[in-house]
């Protein structure tokens, strides 16, 4: 096996526990262990479990924001329809079963004190996703940009959190109605 895949390999066997167990819960010797490589290995990719949650923010989130850029290619070119779109795209995310929410919001969870490199690294992502929206409520020319792209987030993040707590109980749905009106009243 080549470096590369060897490293995937334990990347992929650490997400999926970080996503199933919760990153506190799954130990280096758990992780090691499912991905029957010796601990030797595990540090030479990684050398430490900081930097393990780490790669996997940064793929969870890489993956994330290239499905939403994709999806929103396939959409009409309207900038203002584009928002209301990415708020259909987001009540999507959340209600598919595989979805644990946004990795980063979770982790900050995890950890949070904020002069902890998870935590820190876990608010450089959420400001990462936040300039995205920023960026595309710039092209719809949204005056308080960064202002409706928080509360876009603020919406969905709780929904997140409300569907995991009660699935299936319609909060995505209310928050994209939510999103949607202020999305609107923005643009007038």
């Amino acid at each position: 096996m080549t470096l590369e895949n060897m490293r995937s390999k334990i990347l992929k066997v650490a997400s999926n526990l970080f996503e199933s167990r919760g990153i506190n819960a799954s130990g280096v010797d758990t992780i090691i262990a499912e991905a029957g490589v010796a601990k030797a290995t595990l540090y030479k990719h990684f050398p430490s479990k900081d930097l393990l949650i780490i790669a996997f923010l940064r793929s969870n989130a890489d993956n994330f924001l290239e499905w939403l850029k994709f999806c929103l290619k396939e959409k009409p070119s309207d900038p203002a329809e584009k928002l209301i779109q990415l708020c259909e795209l987001l009540e999507e995310h959340i209600l598919n079963a595989k979805s644990k929410g946004l990795p980063f919001h979770l982790a900050s969870v995890e950890f949070p004190d904020p002069n902890h490199p998870v935590h820190k690294y876990s608010v450089r992502l959420a400001k990462e996703l936040q300039s995205y929206l920023v960026s595309l409520a710039n092209e719809a020319g949204v005056v308080e940009a960064e202002s409706l792209s928080q509360q876009i987030i603020m919406l969905f993040e709780g929904a997140s959190l409300v569907e995991r707590l009660s699935p299936g109980n319609g909060a995505t749905g209310r928050a994209k109605q939510a999103a949607s009106l202020l999305i609107r009243a923005s643009l007038v």
